[in-house]
Parts: structure tokens; C-alpha cells; sequence
């Protein structure tokens, strides 16, 4: 399982500072990958130690998007099936000719391609500049990493570390470029890549992120109608139930995750994206971002509304 990865000995905490300058945004927390490929969030500080054992194969890390300071240092555009990361392959292909470096990741069903800013931005400008690279290429139902424009109480969404070993597959997945030929011929090669990748520029930035803007204005304006409704419509149809609670539930791409609210074993927790709901088939209840916080903090109805209508103003 590991003989496309074998370093001296002493070269494995080269390679985990190496990893962790790129991909680390806080040592507070981590997330370790399971048997079945969920993740368990560990409240104990992340450690050069774990990150070695990351590239050992012995564990398997997932390492949180935003710091604490909600910012972000990459975002990523997630490919849950080969067909979409062909697609995401001609995203990179065109970037490129623009002068966007992008790094496309392999993976069990897909892929990733990850882009990386100079310094870190805020999650929102980040999100806001990652939909404007869907907008431009008509891919608008990529899921993006960062999940949330910020942090509001849970650590946020998580992302597999690079170069470890999937716990599903024991296999340990690597860079391509467009062609699907690994960026070097060893992962100890493309973790030099890897070290001091390209970023993107000011200029880049800025057009995809005012083209978004643009669009994001105009749907507003579009919804001014809605604004005076009830308060509790306008919280449900503000903030979206899938973006919410993955700040508390670690969940798949397609909206399932254990349970909070029980000793969950089975993946009982779903999200109903297009609905805009949440339900647990083991009884624990469901319905829409209100329901959910009232059960998370144990409040009622009129303080939940209180608390989400804050958020939503923020």
C-alpha cells in the first residue's frame, strides 16, 4: 500500500512541513479519517507528528478550510464522479492559457482542483471569487470548498489532506495535470511541487470575483419582494440548511452524515439540498434551518428565530 511513497526516515518531517505550509489552516483541531471514509472531528491540537503519520499511511488527516479567523488560504471545486472531473480538467486547461495555475487532485470517484491566493482572504471573498470561476465556465453545481463565508461557532468544512491513504480504497491518490499525467514521478517529487505552488493573481482574482458581485447583486434585487415577508421565511430562505449545519455535522456531498442528536452509527443524518431541509431517518426529528437550532441549543422557537435573524444580518 505504500510503495509509491517511501522516504528515508529522516526525510518524513522535511515532507510534513513541506504539507503543512500549503495545505494546514489551523493546529487547534483535526479531523481523522475513518474505515467507511467519514470523518471524526478531534478536539486536540494537530501535531508534525500526525502529519507524519498522515504520510506513513498510519492515519489518514482532514484538515479544516477556514482558520479561526474565518479566512482562507485555497479553495477547492470538488468532482464527485470521473465525467465531472473530466470537466474540471478542461476548467484547469483554460485557466491555464489565461495564466491561472490550478492543481488537480485525483481521488476515489473524482477529483479536486485546488486554487491558492498569496496571503489568506476572507471565506466569503473566497467563495464568492471560486462561484465566479463556476459562473464563467457554466459548472454551477460544483460543490465548493469553503462550504461557509465564515465561521459561526463549529470548525467548518474539511477537506482530505493530500497524499495520505484513503481509508475506503488503501489507496494513495496524487497530482495530474489536464492530460492525466502526475505533475512529477514520485510523491515526494510533487510534494516539492506542492511546497510553493503558483497563486492567483490580483488581476485574476479580481475579475472573477466582481463578476460574481455583479450577479449576486442583481438576484437581490431580484428577491427585494421576499425581504418583507415574515422574519422567520426570511431566515429560512437566507441561509441555506446545507451551508449551516456543516458547520456542526461533517457531511458528504450529497448532504449525509451521522446524526448529532443520537449515538449515530449508520449515516442516519440527511440533507435535502434542493428542499432546503434537514431529517434524520432514525427519529430524531427534521425540518428546516429553525428546527435544527432549536434542537441544537436546546431553545425555543422565538429564540432560535432571535439568534438565526442575527446571523443572517451579520
Amino acid at each position: 500500500m505504500n510503495k509509491e511513497f517511501s522516504p528515508r526516515f529522516d526525510e518524513y518531517k522535511e515532507f510534513a512541513t513541506s504539507l503543512a505550509g500549503t495545505f494546514i489552516q489551523r493546529w487547534d483541531m483535526y479531523a481523522r479519517q475513518l474505515d467507511d471514509g467519514s470523518y471524526r472531528c478531534i478536539h486536540k491540537p494537530l501535531s508534525d507528528r500526525h502529519i507524519i503519520s498522515h504520510l506513513k499511511g498510519e492515519i489518514t488527516l482532514g484538515v479544516y478550510v477556514l482558520d479561526v479567523e474565518s479566512q482562507a488560504r485555497y479553495v477547492v471545486f470538488d468532482a464527485d464522479s470521473y465525467q465531472v472531473m473530466e470537466q474540471l480538467k478542461n476548467v484547469s486547461k483554460s485557466l491555464a492559457i489565461h495564466g491561472i495555475p490550478s492543481y488537480l487532485e485525483t481521488s476515489r470517484r473524482g477529483g479536486h482542483m485546488w486554487l491558492f491566493f498569496e496571503v489568506p482572504i476572507p471565506g466569503q471573498d473566497a467563495r464568492t471569487f471560486a462561484r465566479g470561476v463556476l459562473d464563467a465556465f457554466d459548472m454551477s453545481a460544483i460543490e465548493i470548498f469553503p462550504k461557509q463565508d465564515q465561521l459561526r461557532g463549529g470548525p467548518g468544512s474539511l477537506i482530505r489532506l493530500p497524499f495520505g491513504i484513503h481509508r475506503r480504497t488503501g489507496k494513495r491518490y496524487g497530482f495530474v495535470t489536464e492530460d492525466n499525467v502526475p505533475i512529477a514521478s514520485s510523491f515526494e517529487n510533487q510534494i516539492h511541487i506542492l511546497n510553493s505552488p503558483g497563486t492567483v493573481s490580483e488581476e485574476a482574482f479580481t475579475s472573477f470575483w466582481t463578476n460574481r458581485q455583479v450577479e449576486t447583486e442583481l438576484n437581490s434585487a431580484r428577491e427585494t419582494d421576499i425581504s418583507s415577508g415574515l422574519l422567520s421565511d426570511r431566515v429560512k430562505l437566507g441561509i441555506p440548511v446545507i451551508d449551516f449545519v456543516n458547520q456542526y455535522v461533517d457531511l458528504s456531498s450529497s448532504g449525509l452524515g451521522l446524526c448529532p442528536f443520537h449515538d449515530d452509527q449508520r449515516r442516519s443524518f440527511s440533507v435535502n439540498i434542493q428542499e432546503n431541509y434537514w431529517h434524520c431517518f432514525a427519529g430524531c426529528g427534521g425540518g428546516s434551518v429553525i428546527d435544527f437550532w432549536m434542537k441544537w441549543r436546546g431553545m425555543d422557537f422565538s429564540a432560535a428565530i432571535s439568534e438565526l435573524s442575527g446571523m443572517l444580518l451579520d
